[in-house]
């Protein structure tokens, strides 16, 4: 417009209007994100929201737990060769698709409506024909009984409150008959020390071994290392 203004050509008033109602209209809060954690051999398509809580959920935008254990998972592709895995709390669903690459399959769970359309968005828009999408409720119990060999999950330990129930599914899903040693990797990021602790506490006292993982040397253009990020490694005593 500017360049046409300042020429002999007249700017029809049609295009002014236009552009008035363009620049009315609200900034978009969702948005499409790309993301690689192996040099670019593949790319993960993601819809996301800007906004830390959206829809009532904060499970529409990727944090940065889950995106390092996007790196972990791909530096360690080996863990989830030819198994079944469950992954608890999965928001728009970016670590099911790193970890699809490698699995048998992958059931992705989460309880927001909302969150549960993005996932399963996010699975078609990527071509993960391996991966599903199911709700999980942590405070009803004997829901969702397919046996899984890993259990994963990212950015869950934030309200003290279903920590209790995060670990009692944890272990439930843990104890399932299996012919396979089972093994459950939970990543977050320290927000609060003492949310932390209680999770840990929780742990303990539902008779969980935990084994901290060491993820100091991950590279990632994603994280810039100021976080603080634990990941640990949970199974039944031997």
């Amino acid at each position: 417009v500017s360049t046409q203004s300042t020429g002999d050509s007249e700017v029809l008033e049609e295009v002014y209007d236009r552009l008035s109602v363009a620049l009315s209209q609200p900034v978009s809060q969702i948005g499409y994100k790309i993301y690689t954690f192996d040099n670019g051999t593949r790319y993960h398509a993601t819809k996301e929201t800007v906004a830390m809580c959206s829809k009532g959920t904060t499970g529409l935008q990727t944090w940065q737990a889950c995106l390092a254990m996007c790196q972990w998972a791909s530096d360690n592709s080996h863990i989830f060769q030819n198994k079944a895995v469950l992954e608890l709390g999965c928001g728009v669903g970016l670590l099911g698709c790193v970890i699809s690459h490698t699995c048998d399959h992958i059931t992705l769970t989460d309880h927001h409506e909302s969150v549960l359309s993005a996932a399963r968005h996010t699975l078609q828009i990527n071509d993960v024909a391996n991966g599903t999408v199911s709700a999980l409720d942590w405070t009803v119990s004997g829901s969702l009984e397919d046996q899984y060999d890993v259990i994963v999950a990212a950015d869950v330990v934030f309200d003290p409150a279903i920590l209790p129930h995060l670990v009692k599914t944890i272990k439930s899903k843990l104890s399932s008959p299996s012919d396979t040693e089972r093994v459950a990797y939970i990543c977050s990021t320290i927000r609060n020390k003492d949310t932390y602790s209680t999770f840990l506490d929780e742990i303990s006292d539902h008779g969980l071994t935990n084994t901290e993982v060491d993820i100091s040397g991950l590279k990632s253009i994603y994280f810039s290392g100021t976080d603080v990020i634990r990941l640990v490694k949970l199974q039944l005593p031997a």
